[in-house]
Parts: structure tokens; C-alpha cells; sequence
């Protein structure tokens, strides 16, 4: 059994999970064994980069390996949803990364010319 820890409501649970088949679980909590069978895996919309919010705080992270090929915008200055921040460019590919939601661009995490990789934090929001 593999052992996690979840967050539900805002509180952590300690737990144990079991693959019993293709979409069928058991699931360890508090000395119980519960069933549980994922009926459908939810599809992520694809958009212009990966990001989630905390509070009021919007962290985009790269969705591709790439190098930073442009700055848009500055940390300190205000965007609107899809504003373009920055450009990435990967096997010849540009992708233009866009703010999903309008709010202060608190912070930069890159520069033009850094290499990022997948996942990379790019810049944080406030939406504030």
C-alpha cells in the first residue's frame, strides 16, 4: 500500500491506498478500509501554462522545457487575464505564456536566455 497525505476542508488525513484493479482502489483511514472506484479522471482544460492559486496568489509554472525567449511585461506591473507575460521557445517552437487571471505580476521568477525546465515556477500574481 502506498501512504499519503491529503488535505480535505483545509485539513490533512494520513492514508493508505491500494490498486485492486484498472480504476477500483482500497482505501486505509482511521482503521477502516473503504471501496472506491474512480468513475471518471477529470481533464484538466488545456490553456497557455500550468498554474494554481493560493488565496489570492496565482503561481504559473512552465508546461514545456524550453529557453525564455521574451519578457512582455515586468514584476511591480498591473495585467488582465491573457495578457501575454512572456514568451518560451522549445524545438523551434515559440509558446506565449499568458496571465490567467488579471491582478498585480508580483514576481519574475526567469530571465531572457534562462533555460527552464517543465514545471519550472515563471512568475507569481496577486490578484489582490
Amino acid at each position: 500500500m502506498d501512504e499519503f497525505k491529503i488535505k480535505v476542508d483545509g485539513k490533512e488525513h494520513q492514508i493508505k491506498l491500494k490498486k485492486v484493479a484498472d480504476g477500483e482502489y482500497q482505501v486505509l483511514y482511521d482503521e477502516f478500509i473503504y471501496e472506491v472506484s474512480i468513475l471518471k479522471k477529470i481533464q484538466n482544460k488545456k490553456s497557455e501554462s500550468h498554474y494554481r492559486k493560493e488565496n489570492d496568489i496565482i503561481y504559473v509554472d512552465s508546461i514545456i522545457g524550453g529557453i525564455v525567449l521574451k519578457l512582455s511585461k515586468n514584476a511591480g506591473e498591473r495585467v488582465v487575464k491573457g495578457e501575454p507575460i512572456m514568451t518560451l521557445i522549445a524545438m523551434k517552437m515559440e509558446t506565449e505564456i499568458n496571465a490567467p487571471e488579471a491582478g498585480l505580476l508580483s514576481r519574475i521568477s526567469v530571465y531572457e536566455g534562462m533555460i527552464v525546465e517543465k514545471g519550472e515556477l515563471l512568475f507569481v500574481i496577486d490578484t489582490k
